[in-house]
């Protein structure tokens, strides 16, 4: 789960901040409140922070470390009655590490005033994600580690040749002579080896059975667990590129139907604002269609990736990989003709963590063909009347390690919005014999006869829906399709409905269709039925892992597909705000106490449970999985009747 990330020391640049604070002591009006940071609303931030810190005597003044920086969202119920060309408040919000002391702070900064609003120090023990410096200073520290290189040379594996793996610490007891410098509170990290050499792709070289220990806060390796060589593949993990497509390419001779007001978006009948988060990545806000309210926000809210292999080197490996890693901060250039098409609008976002960088083409925004929107003939004269459809993609993605994660938010020309994540990458490989193993099943052999092994593991992957249909008094029903058991004529079926009043949870449930409709609490359509949004599941995972195992106490909302809680200020993330090391239940199920429920948010959770095949290596294919927020009587009719036939055009 490592990354390469950019990082400066904040302290060393304040000199340098303060005269572009001075520069930018007339913050220029943003268009939007919900906008991301602009490089000088950054640099302000970081200047007021850094300014505190080196001012206040209680405080440290060196070793600081920023792993998140980002634009504080209003309040809804300001956004709620905000209206366009009116004033609105800055915010932002900065997370501090100080690992030497095993402190960490969340400050808010007042952008208008230019002053810091809130300095709240977190309990001990609570930990931020992971900053980028510490991944360089982790890396030199596994780097010097004589005993971690000694094992790499009794494997004939040169130490400068290895790719190193730095991951959250997931949970593991480690041996009770390990000396921790802050005993239960000390901040941890692991880190596993892959061989490099000439290989483009390091994950398909696995050197099993090392995995190192570090205390981050005293800055040490405290323990190396070695459980014995194994044979290391020779495969390099590259495309053989052998057959050549011709050009497959969409042209749209009068423009493109999508426009821009800042990071307003107006395509068809929908409008939203788009967002980016270091954590968050891109994040939907004020879903509109002819203006009329769907969702206050749409994000990707955490992704849980247990591993099921029961081996010391591997039972701890538990992802959290949102809120440990900052996945907003990971995200990746799209390239025209790579990851999206070549008319694709590209657009460049700032990211905030130990400093400000720049994040080239992150977000994608093209329409693309649908195949048929609807058609029909006419039964005598066999006429035909059919639309063809169209889609406006918005998608982004982000590495993880050796994941690629896509997520495409896909508006239709019907009024429903589908949302896919794609995963990619390389499998997370371990080292084997030919003997069999339980839960790691072969995926390749070199050409030396060296077989490679992927673990069994899953992907618990959390959206934070809150959902505003007609306005943000909604309620919640659960329809399913159930048998009738007409005794005459025994095929007659209906559904029943269910009215959720409270916060809590629910599960999939295919045999009956479960979904859920969510309904506006006044608007009623031309049939005098509440107009509603509903959500139809996809793709789903089940956890394997025993109910009291640690990974999933942590990640308590992978044991339900959804969950129902009323909204309030602050709750924005399925596992809580504070994963790394979270040794406590957090998140919805903190969250869902079972009050009762008006302004609702839900948190729906696809998943996949990934067995692997030999077909996953050395690169996988895109595995996708999906699921829909539709309209059900939020229309009168049909919407996509009004679409004009483009044949005439």
């Amino acid at each position: 789960m490592s990354f390469v990330r950019y990082s400066v020391g904040m302290l060393k640049l304040l000199p340098a901040l303060m005269l572009v604070l001075a520069a930018c002591a007339h913050v220029r009006p943003r268009p939007h409140p919900l906008e991301p940071l602009t490089s000088e609303e950054y640099a302000r931030s970081f200047a007021i922070v850094s300014a505190r810190f080196t001012s206040d005597p209680a405080l440290p003044k060196r070793g600081l470390r920023f792993p998140l920086a980002a634009l504080a969202e209003p309040p809804k119920a300001q956004m709620l009655a905000w209206r366009e060309g009116v004033p609105f408040a800055r915010e932002a919000e900065l997370h501090v590490l100080h690992n030497e002391s095993a402190r960490a702070w969340v400050a808010r900064i007042d952008l208008a005033q230019g002053k810091l609003s809130a300095l709240r120090e977190l309990a001990k023990g609570v930990q931020p994600a992971v900053a980028p410096s510490e991944y360089r200073d982790a890396s030199k520290l596994v780097r010097a580690h004589e005993p971690w290189r000694q094992a790499l040379r009794a494997r004939g594996v040169d130490p400068e040749k290895v790719y190193l793996d730095l991951w959250a610490p997931g949970h593991f007891e480690l041996p009770p002579d390990v000396q921790l410098s802050h005993g239960p509170h000390t901040r941890l990290m692991r880190a596993i080896t892959f061989y490099r050499g000439d290989a483009r792709n390091p994950y398909d070289r696995p050197i099993e059975g090392l995995v190192l220990t570090l205390d981050l806060n005293a800055m040490k390796v405290v323990h190396l667990l070695d459980t014995g060589t194994r044979p290391i593949s020779t495969d390099r993990g590259e495309a053989s590129a052998t057959t050549q497509l011709k050009p497959l390419r969409t042209t749209q001779p009068k423009g493109s139907d999508i426009t821009l007001e800042g990071h307003r978006v107006r395509w068809h009948h929908y409008s939203f604002v788009l967002g980016f988060h270091p954590r968050d990545g891109l994040v939907l806000h004020d879903v509109r269609y002819d203006d009329r309210p769907i969702a206050h926000r749409l994000s990707l809210s955490e992704i849980y990736v247990p591993y099921g292999l029961g081996d010391p080197a591997w039972a701890w490996r538990g992802a959290f990989d949102v809120g440990e890693y900052n996945a907003g901060s990971g995200a990746q250039s799209l390239d025209p003709d790579g990851d999206v098409p070549r008319h694709t609008i590209l657009l460049d976002e700032l990211v905030g963590s130990d400093g400000v960088r720049a994040l080239p083409r992150v977000i994608g925004l093209y329409e693309r063909d649908a195949g048929v929107l609807w058609t029909r003939s006419d039964p005598q004269s066999d006429k035909r009347d059919t639309r063809r459809a169209r889609e406006l993609v918005v998608t982004w993605n982000t590495v993880i390690g050796n994941y690629i994660y896509g997520f495409d938010w896909v508006f239709k020309l019907d009024g429903s919005l589908e949302v896919i994540t794609t995963l990619n990458g390389t499998t997370l490989n371990r080292g084997t014999t030919e003997a069999p193993e339980p839960s790691a099943p072969k995926i390749s052999k070199d050409a030396r006869g060296v077989y490679t092994a992927a673990p069994h593991h899953q992907h618990f992957i959390s959206f934070r829906l809150d959902l505003d249909v007609d306005g943000p008094d909604n309620g919640l029903m659960e329809m399913e399709v159930v048998p009738l058991n007409d005794p005459t004529y025994k095929n007659a079926f209906d559904t029943t409905m269910l009215h959720l009043t409270q916060e809590g949870a629910r599960d999939v449930a295919p045999q009956t269709a479960r979904h859920w409709h969510v309904e506006s609490g006044h608007a009623r359509n031309a049939l005098g039925k509440p107009t509603s949004f509903a959500l139809e599941p996809g793709g789903f995972a089940l956890p394997y892992s025993t109910p009291d195992f640690a990974g999933l106490q942590r990640a308590g909302f992978a044991t339900h597909q959804l969950w129902l809680t009323r909204y309030r200020e602050g709750e924005l993330y399925a596992a809580g705000d504070f994963p790394y090391q979270g040794a406590e239940p957090d998140g919805v199920t903190r969250y869902a106490d079972q009050e009762p429920v008006d302004d609702l948010v839900l948190w729906y959770t696809t998943g996949f449970t990934h067995v692997a095949r030999p077909e996953d290596h050395p690169v996988m294919p895109g595995e996708s999985i999906s699921f829909r927020l539709i309209p059900r009587g939020f229309f009168t009719r049909n919407p996509a009747l009004d679409v004009q036939d483009q044949r005439a055009q």
